[in-house]
């Protein structure tokens, strides 16, 4: 199934995405000049309100590495910082978090990519279809000039982008038949993320791209607004889809980013101390993240 669709994508998604991706620039931010960073330990304490769209199990990797970030910052501030965490959308989805983020109102989260191409235009990167074959390939492209370059741009919009996390490779659901070849995309109605290239993509594979929120996913399969959609295997498992779908294709179509970010005049606000204990924080935690996804991923991953 691979090689088909990636060839049918290669021919019709890059106009799209040029299409879809140009024009326009990041969502409005404030331009007043960041606050100064203090230059030392200023005696205050400070809280993080952290929030995240996760899945609602609690052994579900983005669960277990959002935790592990407030234990070690905790821990390494010496209560300096409290990270309040939110997680389950209970603050709203990815655009929410990131627009919370953006205005203050939300300190800091861990976000998927799927709307961040509206705030940064070069996030649209990672969402392009069978770009990448495997998790070390996209470690390394993270980690040099391109992650750091589009971690940069985050600044523009009023955000700090502390660290990239795996979301692990994603799969398609569905309730009608078995995908095995484009063709088996007709006429079926598939739940996306919101963004243009993965709204693109579907629809040129010929079915038709429903945007919904994450957390209204399984009662829309389950009521038959979509009849499949698509998600990494532990958020497939961990939200119980197998319960409202028949069919999972193992088609590792695209690589599922998250990020940690923190809004920069918070960030800024921060002594110097705390500022690098944050980023090394975030880094530390989304490593640990990785290793537990790494884990899940190779009892059902291709060998």
């Amino acid at each position: 199934m691979k090689k088909g669709l990636s060839v049918l994508l290669a021919a019709l998604l890059m106009t799209g995405f040029m299409a879809g991706c140009g024009g326009g620039g990041s969502a409005p931010a404030d331009k007043k000049p960041a606050a100064p960073a203090a230059k030392a330990d200023d005696g205050n304490k400070y809280t993080i309100t952290f929030a995240t769209n996760s899945a609602a199990d609690p052994k579900n990797p983005q669960n277990v590495g959002t935790f592990y970030f407030k234990k070690i910052v905790e821990e390494k501030s010496k209560g300096r910082i409290t990270v309040d965490v939110h997680n389950t959308a209970s603050l709203g989805g990815a655009r929410e978090i990131v627009e919370g983020v953006q205005l203050g109102t939300i300190t800091a989260g861990d976000v998927e990519n799927g709307p961040m191409d509206s705030f940064v235009q070069d996030c649209a990167v990672w969402n392009l279809p069978y770009l990448f074959t495997s998790l070390d390939e996209v470690h390394k492209i993270q980690a040099g000039d391109i992650g750091k370059n589009i971690q940069k741009k985050f600044e523009g919009i009023g955000i700090k982008h502390l660290a990239f996390n795996d979301g692990g490779f994603r799969y398609f659901t569905n309730n009608a038949h078995p995908i095995e070849k484009a063709a088996d995309f007709k006429g079926l109605k598939i739940r996306v993320m919101e963004s243009p290239i993965y709204i693109s993509m579907v629809e040129s594979l010929g079915g038709s791209a429903v945007p919904i929120a994450f957390a209204e996913l399984y009662t829309a399969l389950q009521q038959g607004t979509v009849d499949g959609q698509e998600n990494p295997l532990d958020l497939i498992y961990a939200q119980a889809y197998y319960e409202v779908q028949k069919y999972v294709s193992l088609s590792e179509h695209l690589y599922y980013p998250r990020q940690y970010i923190i809004n920069m005049k918070f960030y800024n606000s921060l002594p110097q101390d705390l500022q690098k204990l944050v980023a090394d924080c975030a880094v530390e935690a989304c490593t640990y993240q990785n290793n537990i996804m790494l884990t899940i991923l190779s009892k059902c991953w291709r060998n």
